[in-house]
């Protein structure tokens, strides 16, 4: 007896849509993902070129925004660790570029490079008393310990206590320059934390994360791994601190040691995404939008931004960019299976389904 072809197999002889193309797709998506990277840091690079002084400013704010929430997301997104203490090492790095400039000859980009240091020197050393600590303890263990160097600082007399520091003349640069500056951080800091997340080092820091104990015995030792995590993050915000002061020229310990300073870093990476590499850049886009939408109003501006969290923590806990992944993939099946339908074609099967629905050779022969 012979076996009649199903319906969905004289179909596919003469649509003009070639289901075969889909691997292709999904091959060539990767490299579309890089041009737009591509793109996007060429017309970055181009910024100066077509940007007002204005405009410079505000993406070199936007820039150290995104740089400061990839940094403590490297802590608090992968590593678990809810830091309230990253105020501390902004006003370290400020702090110390300022001294720098003011006290030695050192040439600029080694004394910005001397902030991220020492950052990472007092990560280190604030990591020894903190990272024994674990969720709400370590918390309120870094608040404190950032509370406590604010108050020093505003009783340091070599640092101006209160009234804080002017930096020289010799520390005045251009908007494009900073602006360079700023965007070459950026990339740096994304490059390093996204190579470090998927290493080795990575892996070991997500396990102990999900679970300290597992981990633990499959033999990660938790305590060096938390200890360059946040040392690695302190380096890169107070880099970022650093250049916060060359674009002030001059700091306070009120400004420099704020607890806005960390607030807005968890509130980018909540609403972006969590423990992503892409949701900080998305989060800062959207809260630096809001707020300048919204500068005239700061009352509005605090309100809108807290009910905006409300809503992501509530209806999206993992954030704008993974919620936009879920869409983009949805609508992108939606509209295969309508091309399918218009074309009277079915999607490929999986190889799984596709050997299922396979006859066999008893069901072909003649009884």
């Amino acid at each position: 007896m012979r076996m009649r072809p199903a319906p969905s197999d004289q179909g596919r002889s003469s649509r003009p849509w070639s289901w075969p193309q889909l691997p292709l797709l999904r091959r060539l998506a990767p490299w579309l993902g890089w041009g737009l990277l591509g793109l996007l840091l060429l017309l970055a690079a181009l910024g100066p070129l077509y940007l007002s002084a204005f405009d410079l400013v505000l993406a070199f704010t936007l820039f150290n925004y995104m740089t400061m929430a990839q940094s403590w997301n490297l802590l608090g997104g992968y590593g678990g660790q809810f830091s309230l203490g990253h105020s501390l090492f902004v006003g370290a790095g400020s702090y110390t570029i300022a001294v720098l400039l003011l006290h030695t000859g050192l040439p600029l980009l080694l004394d910005l490079l001397l902030s991220g240091l020492l950052a990472a020197i007092l990560a280190t050393l604030a990591a020894l008393l903190l990272m024994r600590l674990r969720e709400a303890y370590f918390s309120i263990g870094s608040l404190g310990l950032a509370m406590a160097s604010l108050t020093w600082m505003l009783n340091w007399s070599f640092t101006g206590a209160t009234s804080g520091l002017n930096l020289p003349p010799s520390a005045t640069l251009d908007y494009s320059t900073l602006y360079y500056l700023a965007l070459a951080l950026l990339v740096a800091t994304t490059l390093t934390i996204v190579l470090l997340v998927r290493s080795p080092f990575g892996l070991r820091l997500m396990a102990i994360r999900d679970d300290q104990e597992a981990a633990a015995e499959l033999g990660v030792n938790s305590f060096p791994v938390k200890l360059v995590t946040f040392a690695v993050s302190a380096f890169f915000v107070g880099l970022a601190g650093g250049l916060i002061a060359l674009n002030k020229l001059e700091i306070e310990p009120d400004s420099a040691f704020s607890m806005n300073w960390v607030i807005t870093m968890i509130i980018i990476t909540i609403i972006g995404g969590i423990a992503t590499s892409t949701g900080p850049l998305v989060g800062a886009v959207v809260f630096f939008t809001l707020q300048q939408v919204l500068q005239n109003s700061q009352d509005l501006s605090s309100l809108l931004t807290g009910l905006m969290l409300i809503l992501i923590i509530r209806l999206a806990p993992e954030g704008l960019w993974p919620l936009a992944l879920k869409l983009g993939r949805h609508l992108g099946e939606l509209l295969l299976s309508r091309i399918s339908r218009s074309t009277g074609s079915a999607p490929p099967l999986a190889p799984e389904e596709a050997v299922a629905g396979r006859p066999s050779l008893s069901e072909g022969r003649q009884p």
